[in-house]
């Protein structure tokens, strides 16, 4: 989705959400309108990114526009046969559904590296295997993923959203089409919120709803 086209979008939302009678839709300055939108573009990304990965309603969506890419894999303890992969830092990972070793039998969801499961990979009773791999999730920046059995490399299908886009009208910001209408009302309501408008709470309150996220979850 382009830059020009999240402009066009914010706009047309906020005059059908308002019926026109927003307080901003009678503004002279439209550059100065849609140069806020370009510089709150990567703080809406963020907040996509957060709030997606708490929303009860997509955590066992597995489509939301997940991607799929191909990393090779590191050693991380090569005497226990634990690889690494690191994701890229450019994108912020809303959540993994995933992952494929090359030489692996089949794919695993992976944990989180803080769970008592994970543990297991450093019991040579209890590590992974090709006929029951495992992998878990560190919480780092980037993100990390440690797998074992290491395999060379692995296919992770994960849904993420771009960190720090150009803003250039003609920049393509990758977004997930079902987070794309909760990106643009949070772009709105970040829009109104900066000319004190009423209506930047009605925004707020439609994006959470495209990501099936209570009010309370404010």
């Amino acid at each position: 989705m382009k830059v020009e086209d999240i402009i066009k979008a914010v706009r047309w939302c906020i005059d059908e959400e308002s019926n026109n009678f927003s307080s901003i839709t009678d503004e002279k300055d439209d550059l100065y309108m849609d140069n806020i939108i370009k510089a709150k573009i990567n703080d809406a990304l963020h907040w996509i990114a957060v709030t997606a990965s708490s929303s009860a309603a997509l955590a066992d969506s597995k489509n939301i526009g997940a991607s799929s890419t191909t990393i090779q894999v590191q050693d991380y303890d090569a005497e226990r046969s634990i690889g690494v992969i690191t994701m890229d830092a450019n994108t912020e990972v809303i959540n993994i559904s995933r992952i494929r070793g090359n030489d692996w039998f089949k794919a695993v969801v992976p944990i989180e590296d803080t769970e008592d499961e994970a543990v297991m990979m450093f019991d040579d009773t209890a590590k992974g295997t090709i006929d029951c791999p495992q992998a878990a999730i560190m919480r780092e920046n980037p993100l990390k993923i440690l797998l074992q059995p290491k395999p060379t490399e692995a296919v992770i299908s994960y849904v993420g959203v771009p960190k720090n886009v150009s803003t250039s009208d003609s920049t393509d910001v990758a977004i997930p089409d079902r987070l794309k209408n909760a990106f643009i009302y949070y772009l709105a309501f970040l829009l109104l919120s900066a000319y004190d408008d009423t209506k930047a709470t009605q925004m707020y309150t439609i994006a959470l709803q495209q990501l099936g996220v209570s009010q309370t979850s404010k």
